[in-house]
C-alpha cells in the first residue's frame, strides 16, 4: 500500500516519523502496516536507497522501533549490504556491483537476478524464496537443497543440480548446461523450459507441475513416462509423435508439437492445449475436455462432437465452416 492509498490518520502517524512537511510526505512511497502487535516499514526503491546512504535517515527510522519488510535496491550501485540482514524481502537485482551475500541468510525473499559478480551462495541455504536467474558465474549450488523456492533460470555455469531435490517449486529454464534431473523427482513444480539438453526423465514422473517447453530432446519414451505428471508442458517439443500415455494428466500442453496426429486418447483431459498441432484431423474423441484450445490447427475441418467442451478456442481455424452444433459451448472463441 503506498502512502497516498493509506486513511488520513495513519498519514499523520507517519509524517510523525520522519522530518520532513506535509508536502513531501504526500509523494513518499512508503507506508507502514501493523502484523502482530509490530510495525512494518514497507521503503520504496527511492527510500531504500537513503535509508542504505543517508544516515540520519536510517537512525530516525531504526530509533522509532520499526521492523523493515521490504527494500527495494534494484540497479543500484550499492556495494557493502551487510547491514540489511534482517529485512524479509529484499530486491537488490542486477546490482552488478554486489559480490559478497554472505550475510544475507536470514532473509525470507531474496532477489538476486542479474548480479553477475555473485559466485559464492552456499550461505543462502535458508532463505525461502531465492531469484538468481541470470547470475552467470555461479556454478554451485549444491547447498541450496533447502530452499523452498529457487530460480536458477539463465544460469548456464550450472551443471550439477542433484542436492536441489527437495525444493518445492525450481525454476531451471535456458540452463543449457544441465544434463541429469534424475534426483528431481520430489521436487513439486519444475520449469525445465529451454534447457534442451536434459535427460533421462523418467523419474520426473510424479512431479506435480513440470515444464518441458523447447526442450527439443525429448523422446516418445522420455513422455511415456510422464502420464501421473498432473500439470504438463511440452510445448515447442517438436520430435514427440506418441502422446498415448498423457491420458490421465489434468493439464497438458501440446501446442506447436508439429508432429503429433492422433489424439484420440486425450478425451479424459481437463484443460487441453493443442495450438498449432497442424497434423491433427480428428478430435471426435475430445467433447468431454472442459477447457480446449484447437488454434491455427489447419487441418481440422468437423467440430460436431465439441458441443460439450465448456471452453473452445477456434480462432484462426481457417477450414472449418460448421459450428453449428456448439450452442452449448460457455465460452467460444473465434
Amino acid at each position: 500500500m503506498n502512502y497516498t492509498e493509506l486513511p488520513n490518520d495513519l498519514k499523520l502517524y507517519i509524517i510523525n516519523f520522519f522530518p520532513i512537511n506535509h508536502k513531501e510526505c504526500s509523494i513518499y512511497q512508503t507506508s507502514i502496516d501493523n502484523y502482530k502487535n509490530k510495525k512494518y516499514l514497507f521503503l520504496d526503491k527511492k527510500h531504500s536507497e537513503k535509508y542504505c546512504t543517508n544516515k540520519n535517515f536510517k537512525e530516525i527510522v531504526d530509533s522509532r522501533n520499526l521492523l523493515i519488510y521490504s527494500i527495494d535496491l534494484r540497479n543500484e550501485n550499492i556495494v557493502d549490504i551487510s547491514m540489511l540482514n534482517n529485512i524479509h524481502t529484499l530486491y537488490l537485482s542486477f546490482c552488478k556491483n554486489i559480490t559478497d551475500v554472505s550475510k544475507l541468510g536470514n532473509i525470507h525473499t531474496l532477489y538476486l537476478s542479474g548480479c553477475h559478480n555473485i559466485t559464492d551462495v552456499s550461505m543462502l541455504d535458508k532463505v525461502h524464496t531465492l531469484y538468481l536467474s541470470c547470475c552467470k558465474n555461479i556454478t554451485d549450488v549444491s547447498k541450496l537443497g533447502n530452499v523452498h523456492t529457487l530460480y536458477l533460470s539463465g544460469c548456464n555455469n550450472i551443471t550439477d543440480v542433484s542436492k536441489l531435490g527437495n525444493v518445492h517449486n525450481l525454476h531451471l529454464s535456458c540452463c543449457k548446461n544441465i544434463t541429469d534431473v534424475s534426483m528431481l523427482g520430489n521436487v513439486h513444480t519444475l520449469n525445465l523450459s529451454w534447457s534442451e539438453n536434459v535427460r533421462e526423465l523418467g523419474n520426473l514422473c510424479n512431479v506435480y507441475s513440470l515444464n518441458l517447453s523447447y526442450c527439443n530432446n525429448i523422446t516418445d519414451l522420455d513422455v511415456s513416462k510422464l502420464g501421473n505428471v498432473h500439470n504438463l508442458n511440452l510445448s515447442g517439443c517438436k520430435y514427440i509423435t506418441d502422446i498415448s500415455k498423457l491420458g490421465n494428466v489434468h493439464t497438458l500442453n501440446l501446442s506447436r508439437c508439429d508432429n503429433i496426429s492422433d489424439v484420440s486418447m486425450l478425451g479424459n483431459i481437463h484443460t487441453l492445449n493443442l495450438k498449432c498441432c497442424n497434423k491433427i484431423n480428428d478430435v471426435s474423441m475430445l467433447g468431454n475436455i472442459y477447457s480446449l484450445n484447437l488454434s491455427q490447427c489447419d487441418g481440422i475441418i468437423d467440430i460436431s462432437m465439441l458441443g460439450n467442451v465448456h471452453i473452445l478456442n477456434l480462432s484462426f481455424c481457417k477450414n472449418i465452416k460448421n459450428i453449428k452444433n456448439l450452442n452449448n459451448v460457455q465460452s467460444l472463441i473465434l
